[in-house]
């Protein structure tokens, strides 16, 4: 063989060589022959429980057997929730879903209130790119120990919580079981967020449709957004000095469960059956007031008008004597109340009748105005207080015990019988369980506040005594002004009802015509 002719055959080999790795680097995207049949079966025997849905015929039938049959088919349908459209829709690839497929699924994200803690624009770019997963039951979906990936919301079905725990004296691990979570809920943000590994296992109870978000997407879409409200609740924490000897997983723990809620002014914040009971309630800014109410009978006697504190319980009540001329005032009082009570509230009975008188623990003359606001909006909201009935010469007593401002707290189960917490300027407030609150009470720090509160706060003795007290006052300054005006006959004066200050004839309710 010549020489030339062996250069051509290498320099030919040579060219072609490159295109021979290339060709074995290649991998279709499709499957083909064998393996497009196996992954074919798989999917079919991985999604059998929902493809083979039959239609239900809504046709009743004579017979009471198959119509049982029919309505049990149609609650096993209702409580998958997911049609097998949906399901087709939401498997489509993020990268490949059309504008009508994103529309699509923010209307199925809005249909099962997913991720509705996130703003309409977040959700939006959620649709877009959320994935899907179908897990049959007994299933692991993360792991405890292992490096958090994913965003996790159950669309329906039910999932399992465990926990691994090694006890510190023999080192031995157990299980512990941490309950269960159910559609609606959402987990996995906290590990994404913080970046910590999975502090408990899911395993599916039943099957359950998932969507998921990756941590690319995550970082993306929701992590701003997330860190702003995180560090908006740690900043709430630093305003309190009970919490500076919390370590950090103490303090990620508390964020995780507390929450932050405004009131508008004149809210009820606790109390009436209204309000989060089962929380404790840290003022961040703001104003409250706490009322209490007491039911007081009026007996006139030869020495005057008598007041007695009402049980509706026991119906002993406690006996105290007012002067007569007492009497007066409650009459005037009563009468200017009454008309600041609207139409809607007024009860047109012969035996039984609702009245109110309201009085403060501070002075009485300077919060009339503000009391009697609250009073009245306390009647007129449907509320213990207001649905009660008692007998005509009973009444209903609204006293002023003191007022909260910002680094207060309440709601950690002190007496609040006959007692509210009412918002005088709008308040935000910095909610914790208090089951969790009390699982970390050092010292009985919360026990400690608690029993300071409930012996500060006066008793309802001493608001009664505080009650007549005050209507003293305001009988001893009416008589006083009407003594005066009685004696400018025989005194030449120019001083006229003009020129006593506004204010302090709107406060005192004196006739203008005199």
């Amino acid at each position: 063989m010549s020489l030339y002719k062996a250069r051509r055959i290498s320099s030919l080999r040579q060219s072609l060589a490159y295109k021979l790795p290339r060709k074995i680097l290649i991998r279709p995207d499709r499957l083909k022959g064998r393996y497009l049949f196996r992954s074919a079966v798989r999917r079919v025997l991985e999604y059998m429980e929902w493809i083979t849905e039959e239609e239900i015929i809504e046709e009743i039938s004579d017979d009471v057997t198959i119509n049982i049959r029919m309505a049990q088919q149609r609650d096993k349908i209702e409580k998958k929730l997911l049609t097998l459209k949906d399901r087709s829709i939401l498997l489509v690839r993020p990268t490949e879903r059309s504008s009508a497929d994103k529309v699509y699924i923010y209307d199925l994200m809005t249909k099962f209130h997913a991720f509705t803690k996130y703003s309409e624009d977040l959700r939006k770019d959620l649709a877009a790119a959320c994935f899907y997963q179908y897990l049959p039951s007994d299933r692991v979906i993360v792991r405890q120990g292992h490096k958090a990936r994913n965003l996790y919301f159950i669309l329906n079905g039910e999932v399992n919580l465990s926990k691994v725990v090694i006890d510190d004296l023999t080192g031995d691990k157990k299980v512990v079981d941490m309950g269960s979570i159910h559609s609606g809920d959402m987990f996995g943000e906290i590990a994404l967020l913080h970046t910590l590994p999975r502090t408990s296992t899911t395993i599916t109870k039943t099957s359950v449709d998932l969507l998921l978000i990756t941590q690319d997407d995550f970082n993306k879409i929701l992590r701003s957004n997330l860190t702003k409200k995180w560090d908006v609740l740690r900043d709430a924490l630093v305003h309190f000095n009970y919490f500076k000897l919390w370590d950090e997983e103490t303090i990620r723990e508390c964020c995780i469960l507390s929450k932050l809620k405004d009131f508008k002014s004149n809210e009820i914040l606790l109390g009436d059956g209204k309000g989060m009971v089962n929380y404790v309630h840290f003022i961040l800014k703001g104003k409250c007031r706490l009322i209490e109410h007491m039911l007081v009978r009026e007996r006139p006697s030869y020495h005057g008008m008598q007041y007695e504190l009402y049980d509706s319980e026991t119906f002993r009540p406690q006996l105290q004597r007012v002067p007569k001329k007492i009497a007066e005032s409650d009459e005037l009082e009563s009468n200017q109340f009454d008309k600041s009570i609207p139409k809607s509230v007024e009860i047109k009975e012969e035996d039984d009748q609702l009245s109110i008188v309201t009085t403060t623990l501070l002075d009485v003359v300077k919060g009339w105005h503000e009391i009697t606001e609250v009073a009245e909006i306390l009647m007129r909201e449907p509320s213990v207080t207001s649905q009660l009935r008692y007998p005509s010469d009973v009444r209903t007593i609204f006293m002023q015990i003191c007022t909260l401002s910002r680094g207060a707290c309440f709601g950690l189960g002190e007496k609040m019988l006959y007692r509210r917490v009412i918002a005088i300027t709008p308040v935000r407030c910095f909610l914790i369980p208090r089951y969790w609150l009390l699982e970390h009470n050092r010292a009985n720090i919360w026990g400690r506040v608690k029993l300071f509160m409930d012996l500060k706060y006066p008793t309802k003795k001493q608001l009664f005594n505080e009650f007549l007290l005050n209507r003293k006052w305001m009988t001893y300054k009416q008589n006083l002004v009407k003594d005066a005006i009685n004696r400018r006959g025989y005194f030449h004066s120019n001083v006229t009802i003009h020129d006593v200050p506004y204010s302090i004839r709107i406060t005192d309710e004196i006739d203008p015509k005199l």
